[in-house]
């Protein structure tokens, strides 16, 4: 375990607040990796120190600086608790965690994420678009246009690098939304068409429900080897 110093906080949205965190040049992560922040003094239902994981969104830095994407909805205390957090309160931390990396590249790859679950795909990205050999695409499901994490820097992506697209799609636009509306679902079969086909490699992050109808829709589907469907597990 080690202590993980708050330094920066902003506003993503109005449920999604970033923390960047410091704990040292000794911590060192690979991007896709999550670790667990424990809160001192908090016990949930069966006595337990709470403790909640969050997926890392932001690429490994010499001094041992991270971000977090953290939802105040659906986030339980711990969510709250870090919503409240004040620049300088220290948290226990343990980790990295997780096996959720980006293989090789080998083969095009596409992304598909919902709401916060974004956060590991921007880590990735940061740490290796600008050495993409293979075109790379991040499909980003939300309901409307204030809850596109990070959406400035993903479109300043696309803008800079020819290999990556960035297609938001939002369930529940406004009038002025001109790209792509529905779930993530229904666009798989086109932006797979648009990365030469199913021989690419597929991860995926964000809500439950969704992870299970796109990976049964990928591989049952739309051909694309089980073993090129990478899914995000915490714990």
């Amino acid at each position: 375990m080690f202590d993980a110093r708050l330094v920066a906080a902003r506003e993503l949205s109005g449920n999604v607040r970033e923390l960047t965190f410091e704990a040292g040049a000794q911590f060192e992560f690979e991007p896709g990796q999550w670790v667990n922040l424990y809160f001192p003094g908090h016990r949930n239902q069966r006595g337990e120190e709470v403790k909640h994981a969050y997926s890392i969104a932001s690429a490994p830095s010499k001094n041992g600086r991270f971000d977090l994407a953290v939802a105040r909805e659906s986030g339980g205390l711990g969510g709250a608790l870090l919503h409240a957090a004040r620049e300088g309160e220290i948290f226990p931390t343990t980790g990295p965690f997780g096996a959720f990396l980006m293989a090789p590249m080998e083969r095009p790859i596409l992304m598909v994420a919902t709401g916060s679950g974004v956060a590991p795909f921007r880590a990735m990205l940061q740490a290796s678009a600008v050495q993409a050999r293979k075109p790379m695409a991040l499909l980003f499901g939300n309901r409307d246009e204030s809850e596109l994490l990070y959406r400035e820097e993903f479109e300043a992506l696309g803008r800079s690098n020819a290999l990556f697209e960035f297609y938001p799609t939002l369930s529940r636009p406004s009038s002025r939304w001109k790209g792509l509306r529905g779930y993530v679902q229904s666009h798989l079969p086109d932006i797979l068409n648009s990365l030469r086909g199913p021989d690419c490699d597929v991860y995926i992050c964000g809500q439950p429900s969704m992870v299970k109808d796109v990976r049964r829709l990928l591989q049952e589907e739309l051909g694309v080897d089980q073993k090129r469907v990478h899914i995000e597990r915490f714990g």
